[in-house]
């Protein structure tokens, strides 16, 4: 009944995390149309693309109200993203190779919308991203926010071509004697192309003056030991049994593991990949056609996974996993009645898993799916899984 629950939680968990996380407001501010810079908390919802509205709470407020694009110039939460109003040149034209229309000029439509502000500094660097428009644009002290012309067409002869026109941009807009045409040539249309030049531009023309990103994490290594129980859950079928002559068992053992994380840079530092090499101690009490199999089990696996935070504030966070359990090493001591030893193998697999984590500590909840087991000296007809509960403590983080 136990074994039966626990995908069931899991499950659960994983779709209840983003419903408590994402519900977030961070101290921030806006500048409506009469200039007037408001102090509020503003609730951050990581905008893949860009916003039209935000949701805001007044300081010592629960009341949540909205920030209108119509009624906005700015808004900026602290040490995250920067939004500001324009009226932009938007060019709509599908970027789908099969739909690229004639002509190396952009198709211009006017449009009011929150930029957000990738670089800021003496040039600052803007991007528009919407329904698969994804746009960069720049702006020099005392001038209006331009676009950056880059456009893939279909020339003539109906071959595909592409207009770099912001390369030309740069280079007439933004001169400085530490930055090469040769350098321009090789940026390409993406953010972080432009986001170094940008940088390098603005350190070029005041090296003494603060410019950079406006919202950028901080990628980081994070090593930890990650002790805890493991609860094998094994089911046999046909010919194999339990040695108490049942199809199902369970073992209760320890475990130790070594987790290396990498947190990228991107997406406020919510996407992690990691390595769990741990160690697994177990038994096996199989009986295999009247044949009892006293399996003592240990094992070194080494889960490969991909990770996903929640923050619900600077030190406490929620997570999920996705994991491919790889068994890299193993050793069976499994003897039949006759004392002779045998090899007894069981198989790599797929795993998921949620946890909670503030500062130095978390802890997990891991379900790992059915694997099988086998024997080379006889055949075994069982597999099993694993619920793991895991207990980290950070070593150290860099």
């Amino acid at each position: 009944m136990f074994s039966r629950l626990i995908p069931f939680l899991i499950i659960t968990l994983l779709l209840t995390f983003p419903v408590f996380s994402q519900i977030r407001f961070e101290k921030g501010y806006f500048i409506d149309n009469e200039n007037i810079r408001t102090v509020c908390n503003i609730r951050n919802v990581d905008w893949d693309n860009n916003p039209t509205t935000f949701r805001y709470q007044m300081p010592g407020s629960n009341e949540t109200l909205d920030g209108e694009l119509r009624d906005v110039q700015l808004f900026a939460i602290d040490n995250g993203p920067t939004y500001v109003r324009v009226n932009a040149k938007i060019d709509f034209s599908s970027t789908d190779v099969n739909l690229l229309a004639r002509g190396r000029n952009p198709e211009w439509q006017e449009k009011v919308v929150f930029l957000k502000l990738i670089v800021d500094g003496e040039a600052k660097l803007y991007r528009y991203r919407q329904s698969g428009v994804t746009q960069f644009y720049y702006q020099k002290p005392g001038s209006d926010v331009m676009p950056l012309v880059y456009k893939r067409y279909l020339d003539d002869n109906g071959q595909t071509a592409t207009n770099f026109g912001f390369r030309q941009q740069l280079l007439n807009e933004l001169p400085c004697e530490g930055i090469t045409q040769l350098q321009i040539s090789r940026v390409n249309y993406v953010e972080t192309d432009l986001t170094r030049f940008f940088e390098k531009y603005n350190a070029c023309k005041n090296p003494s003056a603060k410019s950079g990103p406006t919202d950028r994490g901080r990628q980081s290594f994070n090593l930890k030991v990650t002790p805890g129980a493991d609860f094998t859950m094994l089911s046999t079928s046909r010919f194999t049994t339990t040695q108490n002559d049942k199809r199902k068992a369970q073992n209760l053992s320890l475990r130790g593991g070594l987790e290396v994380e990498y947190i990228a840079s991107f997406h406020k530092n919510k996407w992690a990949v990691f390595i769990e090499p741990s160690f697994q101690y177990y038994k096996l009490p199989l009986k295999v056609t009247g044949l009892n199999v006293d399996v003592n089990y240990w094992t070194i696996e080494a889960p490969i996974g991909l990770r996903h935070y929640f923050y619900l504030s600077d030190h406490t966070k929620l997570f999920v996993n996705a994991l491919y359990a790889w068994t890299v090493g193993e050793k069976q001591f499994g003897k039949g009645e006759n004392h002779r030893e045998m090899e007894v193998i069981a198989s790599s697999g797929f795993a998921g898993g949620a946890g909670i984590a503030n500062r130095r500590l978390s802890l997990e909840a891991r379900y790992y799916m059915k694997r099988d087991v086998w024997s080379s000296f006889v055949r075994v007809d069982a597999d099993y899984t694993k619920f793991s509960l895991i207990l980290g403590y950070k070593l150290f983080s860099k």
